[in-house]
């Protein structure tokens, strides 16, 4: 059973690999593809975290999905359809928000103010960006 107890870190996580794609990922199609994934592994660990359960020995999810009544593996490779077709699955996206949410070096950026971190510091000459459909500062 997964479950999220740091909403701030985890968004932390989010914002971070939304904005690693943005900077990644040059075909529109497979960003947008990304970014569904990602959007849909944070919907579904936020609601259904209890079906989930990671392993922290080869970094895998193991999730239970109710929809299609069958449980999969992800870490970087994955037993559903999407993975087949070469497409991003939510399945792997949530796997590595878990992993990166999970690591000992994410806990110390959590709990570092933006205003210790330069790159982080509120300038108001920079302009709100959108990633998909999530603005970020």
């Amino acid at each position: 059973m997964l479950q999220i107890e740091n909403k701030d870190k985890f968004g932390k996580v989010v914002a971070g690999a939304l904005a690693k794609i943005e900077l990644t990922v040059t075909d529109a199609g497979m960003k947008k593809r990304w970014i569904n994934a990602i959007a849909k592994a944070t919907a579904e660990i936020e609601e259904n975290g209890v079906f989930m359960t990671y392993q922290e020995d080869d970094h895998s999810l193991i999730i239970w999905s109710q929809k299609s009544n069958k449980i999969y593996t992800a870490n970087g490779h994955c037993q559903c359809r999407a993975f087949e077709q070469g497409s991003p699955c939510f399945h792997r996206a949530a796997a590595r928000l878990v992993r990166l949410y999970l690591e000992p070096e994410m806990s110390a950026i959590a709990d570092t103010k933006a205003e210790e971190i330069p790159y982080l510091k509120n300038n108001s000459y920079i302009k709100a960006e959108r990633v998909g459909s999530v603005r970020i500062n």
